[in-house]
């Protein structure tokens, strides 16, 4: 009898057990550049980077999922370097499920991430985000349905409407309001009867402006069961959702146990933050020798000297001194009538004493080519007028400019001599602004025009290097 009774608490316990799943997922975000292992403290020891992490599931036997929210290279020379595209590609060496961007991913312009996702192969989901024409774009998904041991996970993805429209380089796609782009996405997993609707988002759980934020989203849609996004990991309780938020710059990364039932619901979870300690976990190698080839790049940057100027070079401001001398040194180079150098494209400022090539990297963050254009003349007062009135005024040499307080354009002298409605006017600037750029966009107006596929750092590199360092340039902006 006891055997017996043993006999079926055995078989009861299994048939228990067996109505349960465990789901481990793994989530990074903000990455940031940081594709390599940082040092600290006076023990030198190394922590983080893209080998270690990839060295944490080379051996692993349990099958999880990995997903990332986005923000991936822009703080990092590396990264800088590497862009999106160089990104992707080291993403892809590890076992992501599925990747977000950010707005702050597309900094470099639409050429730059249609380069990136042209070969890449990780999927990436933005539900908020689609082309000019209305599509979504090639090389994006707006949604996903992964199939874990049977479990159907609908997977969202979505970046700040807010932050990609203040983007001067996003032309080509559009960022459409994230609720109302996320509330019938949410319908149709559902209509496909998913057991877990996950967000990745790169929003923010609070923020300080009035853009949308993922509490904001929570707020609203009451159908999503875990969120991973990144940023600070207070003040993120809920009780109905999962939320984890990735700590910046690769240090650690988190991982969320779930169980979930027979009815494949999570009947409970917990976090923790995984580091990754370089002295316990090791890095792979394969792709350890890829962030190292870009850290030597960074490497040569540093120590390549350039010039040595007397003065620093601020690059904030409608006046900025980088920007006016940028203004001056494209002219000069281009023998044209008129330089003009668009301020959002300004990184930091250039400083007094020794420049080496990365500090124009930092100045010139963007890979710009210096674009040769014809205008008439009415059509550039028509575009420097609408310039003004944007509130982009762009630096600018060989001309001035006198506008009054409505900011209506009163007179244009181009090289001492008032502006002449049919006068052809050869002008060197940024060939992004030809892609419609907000407040350039009537530079489309031009007569012809030639790329010279120099970029703008090194005609500012060649103007240093020739000592053409005249930095008292005036602005060619006055108001009367």
């Amino acid at each position: 009898m006891k055997f017996r009774f043993l006999v079926l608490l055995c078989i009861f316990f299994c048939a228990c057990s067996d109505n349960k799943t465990t789901l481990e997922i793994y989530h990074t975000g903000a990455i940031s550049g940081y594709f390599y292992a940082q040092t600290f403290g006076e023990e030198h020891k190394s922590f983080g980077g893209l080998p270690a992490l990839k060295k944490l599931f080379v051996n692993k036997q349990e099958p999880f999922l990995l997903f990332d929210s986005g923000n991936s290279f822009s703080v990092t020379r590396e990264g800088q370097i590497a862009k999106l595209k160089g990104t992707l590609k080291l993403l892809s060496d590890l076992p992501y499920t599925a990747i977000t961007l950010s707005a702050e991913d597309f900094k470099f312009g639409a050429e730059d991430i249609n380069a990136a996702l042209k070969d890449n192969k990780i999927p990436v989901i933005i539900s908020n985000l689609k082309t000019k024409d209305g599509s979504i774009p090639k090389g994006i998904k707006d949604s996903m349905v992964v199939d874990f041991e049977g479990i159907k996970i609908g997977v969202l993805g979505v970046l700040s409407k807010n932050d990609f429209d203040n983007l001067v380089r996003s032309s080509g796609f559009k960022a459409y309001d994230e609720i109302e782009s996320l509330k019938p996405l949410i319908e149709d997993l559902k209509r496909e009867e998913v057991n877990l609707v996950i967000l990745l988002s790169s929003l923010g759980f609070e923020r300080q402006d009035k853009a949308t934020s993922d509490k904001a989203l929570l707020d609203e849609l009451t159908d999503i069961d875990m969120l991973l996004g990144v940023g600070t990991k207070e003040n993120v309780e809920n009780s109905k959702v999962i939320i984890n938020q990735a700590q910046a710059n690769l240090q650690q990364v988190s991982m969320i146990d779930l169980t979930l039932n027979k009815h494949k619901q999570v009947s409970s979870y917990n976090t923790k933050d995984i580091l990754l300690d370089i002295s316990t976990l090791g890095e792979e190698d394969n792709l350890l020798a890829q962030v190292n080839v870009l850290k030597q790049q960074v490497a040569k940057t540093r120590t390549k000297h350039v010039a040595k100027i007397d003065n620093y070079l601020e690059s904030e401001g409608q006046d900025s001194a980088l920007g006016l001398y940028t203004a001056a040194c494209i002219r000069k180079w281009g023998k044209t009538s008129i330089g003009l150098m668009n301020l959002e494209a300004l990184g930091e400022g250039l400083p007094q004493g020794d420049i080496t090539e990365e500090d124009l990297y930092k100045a010139f963050p963007f890979d710009d080519k210096v674009m040769f254009l014809k205008m008439y003349g009415a059509d550039l007062f028509k575009a420097l007028e609408n310039n003004l009135i944007s509130g982009h005024q762009a630096a600018l040499s060989g001309i001035k400019i006198s506008y009054d307080k409505e900011n209506k354009i009163k007179k244009v002298v181009i090289n001492g001599q008032e502006l002449q409605k049919r006068q052809l006017y050869d002008i060197a600037m940024p060939d992004h602004l030809i892609s419609n750029a907000p407040g350039y966009e009537e530079f489309l107006n031009m007569y012809e025009f030639k790329n010279t596929d120099r970029t703008v750092r090194d005609i500012v590199t060649w103007c240093l290097s020739r000592k053409n360092t005249d930095f008292n340039n005036k602005s060619a902006w006055q108001q009367i």
